[in-house]
């Protein structure tokens, strides 16, 4: 049988280690061995609880009573409380039973949304029972510290079948990483709790489901001191993938069209994406003449421009995204600075180091070149009269500042509707299909065997925490401490992504969205950036928000290293604790099916 951490030995052995005491005389690692079930101190049954052990330095380990943790939560009745470890302790039952404590990324994690959509599944096992499950959520579908608030949405991947019996929590401080080493640990983290004396009696990191059924049924029969149930023999998937991979596989592929965009009423009018395309190749929306969307963004380049960094009127810090899928994105840019296609379309148009134009600029160019195609486009919403306008400026420009304020809100509405145009074209945008996508509907011919290997490294070291669905990404931020594309200066990213976002009247919440709806933006991560779609990845580099890793190979290397080390200057923020450190084997074994991930551009 294939193990889950068949290809990531080191991480597991630093796992067992943290968890189950470290090594052997022999100095080899430890397995993470369920030890004897403890017999509940009399003094707890006569009305006093087992005291709790003194706390360890470094996490706690297998057979320590746990610690007394209290979060935020829901319970299963999905009443807001205080939810403790020790609501579930039970020293006088007459058998044990097994708390099974879920910590789970959030929304953005595809493991922990497969784990969360098959909760039932823990529940018909022949010891389902016996069971209670706490499920501990640790950050929102952004990446950002978990809120009480955000368990609704969470409580709603669980399936309806076992939420009632389900309690949630938030654990935004990510207590309970004092059970994970410091090579990080992929979540969903199982984390086993014997009721009687609330002691830790084992642990599992994303568990393929036969796996699970093995642990929980070993575990039960050493609080019942009977012994364990014969292990299952699992049916892999073209011989190499449990249940839970090949879900995800095929979850994996099935990209149609973009999602409706109800902040912009032309999202799918012909007539706006005809003037879209018109704008998307016009240099002359840029003050030199030089510089249109289509620069960066070349078709003939996987719509990205090849560069280390993006160069228009000056030269950037960021390598530019490729942009055929943009319009299936929740958010726009490397740090989410936009939350709409529209808004970061305009965004280019007044950047200094970009267009370096600006909106008065900008809607003069479509009132003398483009105005029949605007009419067309947007029937009853005339241009201003630019005739008696600044040739350029934009907000904080004395100019644009000067005029009066109906001007200023026709001239920001007809700049809006120029990048709601470009929006309206870049959602026509569609990608070809790729070998993977034929593997993933059953052709097992699709890939090599050295391809499908490398893809059973990417799901065993948990890659698809974060790169999963049609797109291989969750779009959330994440810290990765890659290098930035400032020169020996780090690149704060969603930090500053949020900042902008916040301060911005170019956002879906704004009165100039069609559908004005409410905007959530927490204070980002220093140094947390979006997942990049992995649908594309074999288009070519360079890679990272900084363009500074030339080959996939090198970016595995920095991801199996845990990125950039301490102290370096070209990054900032702490690496997550559910990224694994993970051996060269991985970091050589993925990049010949990361080169299968191709997604060729079909641009009208």
């Amino acid at each position: 049988m294939t193990s889950r951490f068949a290809l990531a030995a080191l991480a597991a052995a630093a796992l067992a280690s943290a968890l189950a005491g470290g090594c052997a005389d022999d100095g080899a690692p430890r397995a993470a061995a369920v030890e004897p079930a403890r017999p509940a101190p009399a003094a707890a049954c006569e009305g006093g609880a087992a005291p709790a052990a003194p706390p360890k330095a470094v996490g706690f380990a297998v057979g320590d009573r746990a610690p007394s943790f209290e979060w935020d939560g829901e319970d299963e009745a999905g009443r807001r409380a205080r939810i403790s470890l020790a609501r579930y302790e039970e020293p006088c039952a007459a058998r044990p039973r097994l708390l099974v404590v879920r910590v789970h990324g959030g929304a953005w994690c595809g493991t922990c949304r497969w784990h969360a959509e098959h909760t039932s599944d823990l529940f018909a096992l022949p010891e389902g029972d016996r069971l209670r499950v706490l499920d501990v959520v640790v950050s929102d579908r952004d990446g950002s510290p978990a809120r009480a608030e955000d368990l609704a949405a969470f409580r709603g991947l669980v399936d309806p079948g076992a939420r009632a019996r389900v309690a949630f929590a938030v654990d935004p401080a990510m207590e309970l990483a004092r059970v994970a080493p410091a090579s990080g640990v992929p979540v969903p983290l199982y984390v086993f709790v014997d009721t009687r004396t609330l002691s830790l009696r084992g642990y599992l990191s994303n568990p393929n489901p036969d796996e699970l059924a093995d642990r929980v049924g070993a575990i039960v029969a050493e609080l019942d001191r009977r012994p364990a149930p014969a292990r299952r023999e699992p049916a892999l998937v073209d011989g190499l993938f449990h249940a839970d991979e090949w879900d995800m596989i095929r979850g994996a592929t099935g990209l149609g069209a973009p999602p409706p965009d109800p902040t912009n009423d032309v999202a799918d009018s012909a007539a706006a994406a005809a003037l879209g395309k018109a704008l998307f190749f016009d240099a002359g929306l840029s003050p030199g003449g030089a510089v249109a969307c289509a620069t960066c963004h070349d078709p003939a380049k996987q719509l990205s421009d090849g560069a280390k960094v993006a160069r228009g009127a000056g030269l950037g810090s960021r390598r530019t995204p490729r942009i055929a899928l943009a319009a299936h994105a929740r958010w726009q840019g490397w740090d989410g600075r936009a939350d709409t296609l529209w808004s970061q379309a305009l965004l280019p148009l007044e950047h200094p180091d970009e267009m370096g134009g600006s909106r008065l600029f900008v809607v003069r160019r479509v009132a003398e070149r483009w105005a029949r195609e605007h009419a067309a486009a947007f029937p009853g919403r005339p241009l201003p009269d630019v005739s008696r306008l600044p040739a350029e400026g934009k907000p904080g420009d004395a100019a644009f500042e000067a005029l009066p304020p109906a001007t200023k809100e026709a001239v920001t509405r007809a700049f809006v509707d120029v990048g709601k145009a470009i929006a309206a074209y870049e959602r026509t945008f569609r990608v070809a299909e790729n070998r993977f996508d034929r593997y993933a509907r059953g052709d097992a011919g699709a890939l090599t065997p050295l391809e499908k290997q490398g893809l059973l490294t990417f799901m065993h070291v948990g890659c698809m925490q974060c790169h999963w669905g049609p797109r291989l990404t969750d779009d959330a931020f994440h810290v990765t401490r890659m290098a930035s594309g400032h020169p020996g200066a780090a690149d704060r990213g969603r930090e500053l992504g949020a900042a902008i976002l916040g301060a911005s009247e170019l956002t879906r919440a704004g009165r100039f969205s069609d559908a004005p709806s409410p905007l959530l933006v927490r204070p980002g991560a220093p140094g947390a950036f979006k997942t990049p779609a992995l649908r594309g990845v074999a288009g070519g580099g360079p890679f990272g928000h900084g363009g500074e890793s030339d080959s996939l190979s090198s970016v595995t290397e920095l991801y199996g290293r845990g990125g950039l080390p301490d102290g370096d200057p070209r990054t900032i923020g702490a690496l997550e604790p559910w990224l694994l450190r993970f051996d060269e084997a991985a970091q050589w074994g993925m990049p010949p099916f990361l080169a299968t991930l191709t997604a060729e551009p079909i641009v009208p």
